[in-house]
């Protein structure tokens, strides 16, 4: 049987970890630069508060319900989340982490109930995360048991009779279905496919001549035929992005270049990190639509492509302001930036050129140097000269909690 565990509210449930009063209160955590609400506790939910919404908009409703307010503490989630998966280890050896906050197990065990029971039991007695865990045949049914796993106070509930599933595949909206998106969904209910149910009874033919392979894949699954098995080795991302919404619009060039170049190095560390290279850069800035009239509403966008693949800090800043120069255009208020490094390699294998500079032994060193000092004496301590060398493209987060897990100084201080 597959297992979907779940974290509850994860973002939420990390900052209620430690703080013990806030349980039962309403709270919200935001995305980057403190713009939209991206996790919201259940009593938040009942106020109101909308997933996604920006935070202006449900300003008055926390201001009136004194809702507590987080920043994104990412790096704070991201410990806790590994030492979920840790202790999911424990129960299968065939698992697959499918976010943060999700992971699909395969446990070949008669008593599905008591392996529920005693994953939810350990995950909240040894890390403090509630969370909630659907079986079933499939992925997919694994899903449709995790959503009903949520309202149940026992955190859990099991998929493995079939009058039960056809009972509750009817009840299943298309729309709630994992893996089928507005558009296909839309069309299922134009078509008279309004139930899970009603599209496991749907003519195999035309769900390929209406879709393709992957919605008759679904309705295998929801039949009980795994067509997702579970893969335990995560593939290579094929690309790495780093891109920001601004907080205030950007007007000048000067302002921009020295985002671009932040962002450049943090791609270019992601990528080091990986022990990877890449052949190919792309820059692109946005214009905001509610600031530029309809005509001066403007996405510029430009690639490179080196000679030879590289993960040097310098080279890739130094072509993303190129590229920059490239695309940039005067007396508009730009909202967005990214940089994005693709076809990329392993580190070691990559294809030379007789057209490249005979320095770079000399140029690998000089970097291994700077993720040296940065990784020791902490980040951004080395930058390259046209950085933001006064912090200005710093993501603003007000109400950014301690980084209780990784900071020295932000651990907890327990008077005996």
């Amino acid at each position: 049987m597959i297992f979907l565990v779940d974290c509850n509210n994860f973002y939420v449930s990390c900052e209620r970890l430690f703080r013990p009063e806030l349980s039962n209160l309403p709270v919200v955590v935001l995305s980057n630069n403190d713009g939209c609400i991206i996790s919201r506790s259940n009593e938040a939910k009942k106020l109101g508060i909308k997933m996604g919404e920006p935070l202006f908009k449900a300003k008055k409703i926390i201001q009136e319900n004194k809702i507590n307010v987080f920043s994104s503490n990412f790096e704070l989630y991201g410990e806790i989340s590994n030492r979920i998966m840790k202790e999911l280890n424990h129960f299968s050896s065939s698992m697959e982490i499918y976010s943060i906050d999700e992971a699909f197990l395969d446990i070949d065990f008669q008593d599905y109930n008591l392996i529920c029971e005693n994953i939810v039991n350990q995950i909240n007695n040894i890390i403090g995360i509630p969370i909630s865990v659907g079986v079933g045949y499939t992925k997919t049914l694994s899903k449709i048991a995790g959503s009903i796993a949520k309202k149940l106070s026992r955190g859990y509930f099991v998929l493995d009779n079939t009058v039960i599933t056809k009972n509750i595949l009817s009840k299943t909206s298309v729309q709630d279905i994992w893996g089928l998106g507005n558009r296909y969904s839309n069309t299922m209910i134009n078509n008279g496919i309004k139930t899970a149910d009603n599209l496991v009874e749907t003519n195999r033919n035309w769900i390929l001549n209406k879709f393709n392979i992957n919605v008759l894949r679904t309705r295998e699954e929801l039949r009980g035929i795994s067509c997702y098995p579970i893969s335990s080795v995560s593939e290579p991302r094929k690309s790495i992005r780093v891109s920001r919404s601004f907080k205030k619009d950007i007007n000048s060039y000067e302002n921009l270049e020295k985002y671009i170049s932040d962002f450049a190095f943090l791609a270019s560390k992601k990528l080091r990190n990986e022990n990877k290279r890449t052949k190919e850069l792309s820059v692109f800035i946005v214009t905001n639509r509610f600031r530029n009239t309809s005509f001066s509403n403007y996405m510029g966008f430009q690639k490179y492509s080196f000679i030879v693949s590289t993960n040097s800090y310098i080279e890739i800043i130094r072509y993303s302001i190129l590229m920059l120069r490239k695309i940039f255009k005067g007396g508009l208020s730009y909202k967005k930036a990214g940089v994005m490094l693709s076809n990329l390699s392993l580190e070691n294998q990559y294809q030379t050129s007789y057209l490249s500079s005979n320095q770079d032994n000399k140029l690998d060193d000089l970097m291994e140097k700077i993720d040296y000092l940065n990784d020791k004496y902490g980040k951004n301590k080395v930058l390259i000269s046209s950085q933001n060398l006064y912090h200005k493209s710093k993501i603003d987060k007000k109400r950014l909690s301690p980084n209780y897990l990784n900071s020295w100084s932000d651990m907890p201080n327990i008077n005996i």
